[in-house]
């Protein structure tokens, strides 16, 4: 069944309420070659040695697809290898503990529902018979368990999907044959599922007569599944990745025709669903992959709304991709891909890298399978610090240094091409022109301020990996042109009634090069409206610090203004400007 994708007339308009992201574009999509043959909706893993099996499919005749091909990391290349004994699309593969591949059911020629499995061996390249299934399906979920054994759940059991089984049934390895397990508690396809870290099976959404919140859990140990808590939107066609931490992020999806850009997160602990942040795209039938630091990738997925005339909306592959980051809880932008795709295959690598490949595309044509692969290269190097922050410092002195350590996180090695600084900032480094994998080194950072007010600059770092786009750190400082300084350099004390008081602080610093005596504490007016308590010690050494108290308490109804000065053997005064506004309390209760 080839995927096509039609604009479809509706009463409501675009998905609304999305906002581009304006933070750092982060990795490179580069190309990896051509598969043999444009396919679709196929299965992919990885075998030994760091390759990629890709397997069955529809292509862009609609000929559904029993050849697999090898992509063999180290040459670059896809080359064709032994093909399944039945051709089949929309079915899973599950890589066994012997190294061995199971592929289970799926669509056949003809739209035939398949309740075949077959065991392909990469040691000879071969395909033989895995037994029969209880229940012929396809859009189905296959899981390995702890003991390596294989479950499968849900899937459709008519080729337009019209009805959805319940079934689950357990392939064992060691006798070749399936045997019937604890059945769903609703019949669902098009769901996910995914094994968590205590080696139960969580089963999520997917399509029960309408997309479904529904979630489900299987216990290996009892062979029964019992109802873990909903999504907090009902959802197919979604992503999911299970996290470092053991949490499972499920993203996007579908319910009718509109893609989600919703993502929430499953705590096993707790058995609960939280919301986290959105995505700037929404989609469905994307790629979420799992990366070595430990964010999750987002490419691709239906996605770019089209319009097809007045109230008509439709929703064709997209091209962009997105990073997220569970401790922020958030989305980032990612380098588009270098075309849009849906239901496109995706594989995590050993090198840390992602291969994208096939799928549907929209350039110039809609529903094309395409035969295209490309890498995702995440970013080579990470920081200790994305901004350094230098405070406030006397114009034409030199402060003190800041480092960063800069770490190659990636798993080959990183040629810098360039590190520089810009603005009132020197930069100096301990980086060598090569930074091997795991290695580190120091970028050293000092600020002389050319003039007084905020100054801004940064140090950018560039090398030769396709997945470091230019970084920068981000460098601010505050130039001054007297030795001490107040931070903030006003204060409001707002609105208070007469008779009360109001209190806020300020910091006194000597930004200068050598200690300063302080020889005077005074506000003008001198009426008591402002008055100030301080810890300041007689002489303020170099970057030293105290605080000021301020206390307002206004004796009428009028807008107040005072200046504290501070005398000192530096020269030049160092002043605070106050302000505040009394109220009458009595026309406040009328």
């Amino acid at each position: 069944m080839r995927i096509c994708f039609v604009a479809m007339c509706a009463l409501t308009g675009v998905l609304a309420g999305v906002k581009p992201l304006s933070a750092q574009v982060q990795g490179q999509w580069t190309g990896a070659g051509s598969m043999q043959s444009p396919r679709e909706v196929n299965a992919q893993v990885q075998v030994s040695g760091g390759n990629v099996l890709t397997i069955g499919g529809v292509d862009n005749s609609g000929n559904i697809l029993a050849s697999a091909e090898i992509y063999r990391t180290a040459k670059g290349t896809w080359t064709l290898t032994g093909s399944m004994q039945v051709a089949r699309e929309m079915f899973p593969a599950v890589v066994l503990k012997n190294g061995k591949i199971l592929v289970s059911g799926g669509l056949g020629t003809g739209s035939t529902v398949l309740g075949g499995a077959e065991l392909f061996d990469p040691k000879t390249n071969a395909w033989t018979p895995a037994g029969s299934l209880s229940v012929a399906r396809f859009g189905h979920t296959a899981t390995l368990l702890p003991s390596g054994k294989v479950l499968l759940a849900g899937g459709c059991t008519a080729s337009n999907c019209s009805t959805s089984t319940a079934a689950s049934e357990i392939y064992d390895p060691a006798t070749n044959s399936w045997s019937a397990t604890g059945s769903l508690n609703i019949a669902r396809s098009y769901h996910t599922a995914v094994r968590l870290n205590s080696g139960v099976v969580l089963a999520i959404g997917g399509f029960a007569g309408g997309a479904s919140p529904s979630c489900e859990l299987y216990y290996p140990s009892t062979g029964t599944w019992s109802n873990a808590a909903s999504t907090n939107v009902a959802r197919y066609l979604n992503g999911i990745t299970l996290l470092p931490d053991g949490k499972v992020l499920v993203t996007g999806g579908v319910i009718t025709k509109y893609p989600l850009n919703s993502a929430e997160l499953y705590d096993p602990a707790n058995n609960t669903w939280a919301l986290t942040g959105s995505m700037a795209t929404g989609r469905y039938a994307h790629s979420s992959t799992l990366l070595p630091d430990g964010t999750v990738l987002l490419a691709g997925g239906v996605g770019q709304s089209i319009s097809c005339g007045k109230d008509c909306t439709g929703f064709i592959p997209t091209a962009k991709a997105e990073i997220y980051n569970e401790a922020a809880g958030t989305f980032a932008a990612a380098t588009d891909l270098n075309r849009a795709l849906a239901y496109q295959a995706t594989t995590a690598l050993t090198s840390g890298r992602a291969l994208v490949n096939g799928g549907s595309g929209y350039n110039a044509y809609c529903c094309q399978v395409v035969s295209d692969a490309e890498f995702y290269t995440p970013l080579t190097m990470s920081f200790s610090a994305s901004s350094l922050n230098f405070g406030f410092l006397e114009v034409g002195l030199t402060s003190g240094s800041q480092t960063v350590t800069v770490t190659n996180v990636s798993s080959h090695s990183a040629t810098f091409t360039s590190i520089a600084s810009s603005g009132d900032f020197a930069q100096g480094s301990t980086c060598p022109s090569t930074l091997e994998p795991a290695q580190n080194c120091t970028i050293t950072v000092s600020f002389t301020p050319s003039a007084a007010g905020t100054r801004n600059g940064a140090v950018t770092l560039q090398d030769n990996d396709p997945g470091s786009p230019k970084q920068t750190i981000a460098l601010s400082g505050v130039g001054e042109t007297l030795a001490l300084g107040f931070g903030p350099a006003s204060l409001n004390l707002g609105s208070v009634l007469v008779g009360l008081s109001s209190t806020q602080s300020a910091t006194l610093i000597n930004d200068g090069a050598s200690p300063v005596n302080i020889t005077g504490i005074a506000i003008a007016p001198a009426n008591r409206t402002f008055t100030q308590t301080n810890d300041c010690p007689a002489t303020l050494n170099v970057q030293q610090t105290c605080a000021f108290q301020i206390v307002f308490t206004p004796p009428d109804v009028f807008t107040y203004k005072a200046t504290l000065s501070i005398t000192n053997s530096a020269g030049g005064l160092a002043t605070l400007l106050l302000s505040g506004t009394g109220l009458d309390g009595l026309r406040l209760v009328r």
